[in-house]
């Protein structure tokens, strides 16, 4: 077997043809649960949503399980994502013109590679813009158009009108934020429907965290509230900490313990240390990359603060 027939079998192998092929593990209470009504409340008026948060609250995966909502209730609807910054143009939303074959045979439809938006549009899918608000206002400005009118126009091929099922939908961290970018005023009018989403209530949290472990990785609930304590510690850290450890972050810090734990167990490990020294050392590696210091002060040392507030190490 050849390279290229090797890489097409893997490929193919792994494909995502379908959104509601994909197992999207999500928790629904709080929060999430409104947020999903949220959204299927807009679905249903033709309003087009945002969901506005900090970093790894759940946005993405929100979107996705409500796209695979709806691709199971309307057959061959389909779900494309474009995640935005400042190199984002509108041919990355709309498509473009291949060279070669432009070329050959001029500006056709054959030339042309759809983008994601024109995709869904067509296709009467789901199209989320991810991150949006760091995208420029000239790249956001190629919304305006098909959230207005359900229309765009193709250079030399024509103006498209949208499927009556297309559906758009919006997310984005807090103006604050660095990075982002103002909308502009014209695609906040057309935005009309804003779910706010934070940090989730302490139970919810434990729960993501739960349905994010492998099956055979285990951690005690007394070492999830300990991952649970040093995760919110900085959160409620404002003074030396601009943005803070999101979900992901307690995630990986259970895996890696549940990992220690499996080892230990097995009696792979040549040295048995407490919940209090693993998590010290575990703490150190996952929230190293997890929090952005305000300027001027050490991720290193906001780390050792906090591992001696919540672990006493």
């Amino acid at each position: 077997m050849s390279d290229k027939e090797r890489f097409e079998e893997l490929f193919n192998k792994h494909l995502i043809k379908d959104i509601t092929e994909e197992n999207i593990d999500i928790v629904l209470t709080g929060q999430y649960g409104k947020a999903l009504e949220l959204l299927r409340d807009a679905e249903s008026t033709g309003l087009f949503p945002a969901l506005v948060g900090p970093p790894g609250v759940g946005k993405t995966i929100l979107c996705r399980y409500f796209a695979s909502l709806r691709a199971k209730e309307n057959k061959n609807k389909s779900f494309y994502w474009l995640t935005m910054d400042e190199s984002i143009k509108p041919s990355h939303f709309i498509g473009s013109f291949d060279p070669a074959i432009t070329l050959k045979k001029g500006f056709t439809l054959e030339a042309f590679n759809s983008g994601p938006l024109l995709s869904a549009m067509l296709e009467g899918g789901t199209f989320l813009a991810n991150e949006i608000n760091r995208a420029t206002e000239y790249s956001q400005n190629t919304l305006l158009e098909p959230l207005e009118e359900a229309s765009i126009g193709i250079p030399h091929l024509g103006r498209i009108k949208a499927d009556d099922d297309f559906f758009f939908i919006s997310a984005m961290n807090p103006e604050e934020l660095s990075g982002t970018h103002r909308l502009s005023e014209a695609l906040k009018d057309r935005i009309k429907v804003w779910i706010k989403l934070t940090y989730p209530e302490k139970a919810t949290e434990l729960d993501i965290i739960r349905i994010n472990l492998p099956e055979h990785f285990f951690v005690e609930e007394s070492e999830l509230e300990l991952i649970y304590s040093i995760i919110n510690e900085t959160r409620r850290n404002k003074i030396d900490i601009e943005i803070p450890a999101s979900i992901r972050a307690g995630i990986a810090m259970a895996k890696l313990l549940a990992r220690k734990r499996s080892l230990e167990k097995s009696g792979q490990l040549k040295e048995k240390k407490s919940v209090y020294e693993y998590l010290s050392d575990i703490s150190r590696n996952v929230l190293l990359g997890s929090i952005k210091p305000k300027p001027g002060v050490k991720a290193e040392n906001i780390i050792e603060n906090i591992i001696h507030k919540t672990l006493g190490a």
